[in-house]
């Protein structure tokens, strides 16, 4: 090792200006865990409230109403090849940090069907930057929300698990933002 000719306090100095270097820069090449999850299972609106889906993470279940207890749920079906759903993510991304995640969380629901899936949506994902979960649909999830006719569509869902709104088409953040301050004021929670 070209440092064996050096002394001791110049060796240790600079081995530990490459480790301060290297802890700098590890996280520009580290890449943030994906959060994209096949859909496991679909249970039926009851009443008001709407639809609740699990899915697996970490091999662990977990669901809408349990992620979303409490809070303004933002839950967004789009596809990658979708030019207005790729337009508004920026904005989505962004939108999450006006509220705080105590109140508010942000779900993605891809609609894509190619025949791998799972792929083509991680390496969109993790392109754009992504950092909420994204749900991989199925057709009886689809179905629960209505058939989804038009992406993206956006449910901004009560704390009490109703809906608050439904936004059809791409919107601003503007948009989502009074949408999401609405649904904040509602005076209903879970129990």
């Amino acid at each position: 090792m070209f440092l064996q000719h050096f002394s001791g306090n110049f060796r240790r100095l600079t081995l530990g200006t490459m480790a301060i270097i290297a802890l700098a820069i590890a996280p520009t090449f580290a890449q943030s865990p994906l959060k994209v999850y096949p859909v496991s299972t679909v249970s039926a609106s009851s009443g008001n409230k709407v639809a609740d889906f699990t899915w697996l993470e970490d091999g662990k279940p977990v669901s809408l109403s349990e992620v979303g207890k409490n809070k303004v749920i933002f839950l967004n079906f789009w596809a990658t090849w979708c030019a207005p759903c790729r337009k508004e993510i920026p904005d989505i991304l962004e939108l999450m940090t006006e509220f705080p995640d105590t109140e508010f969380i942000v779900i993605g629901v891809s609609v894509d069907r190619d025949a791998d899936v799972t792929n083509t949506v991680s390496k969109f994902v993790r392109a754009k930057k992504v950092t909420y979960p994204v749900i991989i649909s199925n057709d009886k999830l689809l179905e629960a929300y209505g058939g989804i006719s038009n992406i993206p569509s956006t449910f901004i869902i009560n704390k009490d698990g109703s809906v608050s709104e439904k936004i059809l088409g791409g919107k601003s953040k503007e948009e989502f933002k009074t949408a999401v301050k609405k649904a904040m004021i509602s005076k209903t929670v879970n129990k």
